[in-house]
């Protein structure tokens, strides 16, 4: 039997079970909503996250490059000093050589006769066989032809060789300026902080404030700066690496470091003791201390004598000549210089009347690495930077996002969250040192017999890279209160 249930009962019951959808939809939609914004939160959290990283390491690299390029602008600058001081021994030798050429010109015709017959002519045979036939043809051609030219331009090159070393100290003053306005204490680090705060600025372009400031929201400061200790000047008594690169480039010209060579003759008169009358010729340049430069010149005819059956040498001076450059008032003692065996001639290096040039300054006070870094196999100079970001700059629901939430919505528990209210990123750029690859070689001084090339401030060769943070940098960053990503 069948149950018919009225039809105003029916509708009753659907009038009944109307709007129960509408409770459930409800619900999923403040669901929705709540992940909404909690899917839009977090992607915008990641956002800032990576481009807060990025732009971190854009600030930290930034920073690097400028180390490593104020070192490699050092290392020229001391290799621009060392040229100098070449030039100088260079000039000082030239001085030194124009004199004795000065004096040998003067004194050839009247200390041997035999360079000159009666009629003006050499007689080439005779002196030939008394002073060596190399030296003969020598005399001859001072004596009968190129003596006045070689006077007169002789006499010039003094005065000349003086301007040069003058202009020499103008170039290293400079030089040594820049040096020390680039290690100032001040100078290279308001400098990088401008920089710093161009590039962080340069990456949130129309995206919110971010400033290098001492303190407040949105700073990128330096967690960690050695600049200061990882170079230092060397002055004074400190100079020794300095002098000893200047003497070495010096002496690498043939001219500078040893103008000598000798012309054996015949000895007449010891003719059982076979012994040979020889025309000596020494000169050379060196670096006295760290203050001067000297260079001598002497040439002197050794004659053969016969004594008790046995030859000794008597010393004639031809020629001489000397040069000098220190400062004012600081001659130094030079006895010890061996001047490329110029002294070897005593009487003719006694007879030097040394021309002094006081306006040479010494070896310049230049800057290297300090003795820490120097006693390292590999230094490196690392420079960690923290970059923050305010939570009221966020891209975010309650930050500068066009999705807003209000105040007193519970949807607002779906925020984003940040420690301290701000989001923070470390960087750290590393300046270390290394030649670059040589195509015929793996690595530059690892293969063959070629020593490796030591880290210094003389070798323009400072690179950088971005390294991991060290952990007490990160430690640091926690107890600043801020989130790292």
């Amino acid at each position: 039997m069948h149950c018919i249930v009225p039809h105003g009962r029916r509708r009753a019951a659907r009038r009944q079970q109307r709007g129960q959808a509408l409770i459930y939809g409800m619900f999923v939609v403040i669901g929705a909503l709540a992940a909404l914004f909690f899917l839009f939160n977090t992607g915008q959290l990641s956002q800032e996250k990576t481009k807060l990283v990025n732009t971190a390491d854009a600030v930290a690299y930034s920073a690097g490059v400028m180390h490593a390029r104020a070192l490699n602008f050092s290392a020229y600058g001391n290799r621009a000093l060392v040229a100098n001081e070449v030039l100088v021994a260079q000039m000082v030798s030239l001085s030194s050589w124009a004199q004795y050429a000065e004096t040998r010109v003067q004194n050839l015709p009247t200390q041997f006769p035999e360079c000159l017959d009666s009629s003006g002519y050499s007689s080439v045979w005779t002196s030939g066989v008394k002073y060596g036939p190399d030296y003969a043809l020598m005399c001859y051609a001072v004596v009968q032809y190129l003596g006045q030219y070689i006077e007169d331009v002789a006499k010039e090159v003094p005065d000349l060789t003086e301007k040069v070393v003058k202009a020499v100290e103008l170039n290293k003053t400079a030089i040594q300026q820049a040096h020390n306005l680039l290690h100032a204490p001040l100078y290279l680090q308001s400098l990088r902080a401008e920089v710093m705060q161009d590039v962080a600025r340069a990456n949130y372009v129309h995206d919110g404030n971010v400033q290098v400031e001492p303190l407040g929201p949105g700073i990128a400061s330096a967690l960690t700066d050695d600049w200061g200790s990882f170079t230092r000047k060397h002055s004074g008594q400190d100079r020794k690496r300095m002098a000893e690169l200047a003497r070495y480039a010096a002496h690498t010209d043939e001219f500078t470091r040893e103008r000598k060579w000798d012309s054996f003759a015949v000895a007449p008169a010891c003719p059982l003791t076979l012994g040979r009358s020889r025309v000596i010729r020494g000169g050379g340049t060196d670096l006295v201390n760290y203050d001067e430069w000297i260079a001598q010149d002497t040439e002197s005819w050794w004659e053969a004598q016969p004594r008790f059956f046995r030859c000794r040498y008597r010393e004639k001076p031809i020629a001489y000549g000397e040069q000098q450059a220190h400062p004012e008032g600081q001659d130094q003692d030079d006895s010890g210089a061996s001047l490329g065996g110029a002294r070897d001639n005593p009487q003719a290096s006694n007879m030097t009347s040394s021309s002094h040039w006081t306006g040479y300054s010494g070896i310049p006070n230049y800057y290297d690495l300090s003795q820490q870094q120097l006693d390292k196999s590999d230094p490196a100079l690392r420079f960690s930077v923290r970059l923050v970001r305010a939570r009221s700059e966020l891209r975010t629901s309650d930050g500068r996002s066009a999705i807003k939430a209000s105040s007193d919505s519970r949807i607002n528990a779906y925020k984003s969250k940040v420690a301290s209210d701000v989001m923070a990123a470390v960087a750290t750029s590393e300046v270390y040192f290394e030649r670059p690859i040589d195509q015929r070689e793996n690595l530059y001084g690892k293969t063959l017999s070629r020593p490796r090339e030591l880290a210094s401030l003389f070798n323009p060769y400072w690179r950088v890279r971005l390294v991991h943070s060290e952990t007490d940098v990160q430690a640091q960053q926690l107890l600043q209160g801020a989130s790292i990503p």
